[in-house]
């Protein structure tokens, strides 16, 4: 369960543009690790919001989460960090993208025979062997077993 906590503490929720769109247009005040939380857990991976705060109170390290959206919107990231979110966002908005698949866009990827991302294509060849005679006894059919007792 740490990896987890490990992954939300690394995840950079600052190059997911879903995310950034998401918190403008939430209410001023809403503490912003709920809100990281409850886009983790939608689309990320789950995660449990109580057990985290656990972990997090009990281990050491520190995390600037639990300031409020509007404390978050005053700051602004360097020209750096943003030439590094834009490659990092490029990256996982491909792999999330895959984990967000619906069914009928599946149905569709099924259907023009093209491969759905995230999905291990298996190679199974045909053996070409004539079946093996069976070692068992045929069970007899009801109308077969009436006429076999008279």
């Amino acid at each position: 369960m740490e990896s987890v906590f490990s992954r939300f503490d690394s995840y950079n929720f600052e190059a997911d543009r879903r995310f950034q769109d998401g918190l403008q247009v939430l209410h001023k005040g809403t503490k912003l690790l709920d809100v990281k939380l409850f886009f983790y857990n939608r689309f990320v991976e789950p995660i449990d919001r109580t057990s985290y705060k656990q972990w997090s109170s009990a281990s050491s390290h520190v995390t600037p989460m639990d300031c409020s959206v509007e404390q978050l919107n005053q700051t602004t990231p360097s020209d750096s960090d943003t030439n590094i979110s834009k490659n990092q966002t490029t990256e996982m908005s491909a792999e999330t993208e895959a984990k967000q698949l619906s069914f009928a866009e599946v149905m569709r990827l099924v259907q023009e025979g093209k491969e759905v991302p995230g999905v291990t294509k298996l190679d199974i060849q045909p053996t070409n062997q004539s079946p093996a005679p069976s070692q068992m006894e045929r069970i007899l059919k009801p109308w077969e077993m009436a006429s076999v007792s008279k």
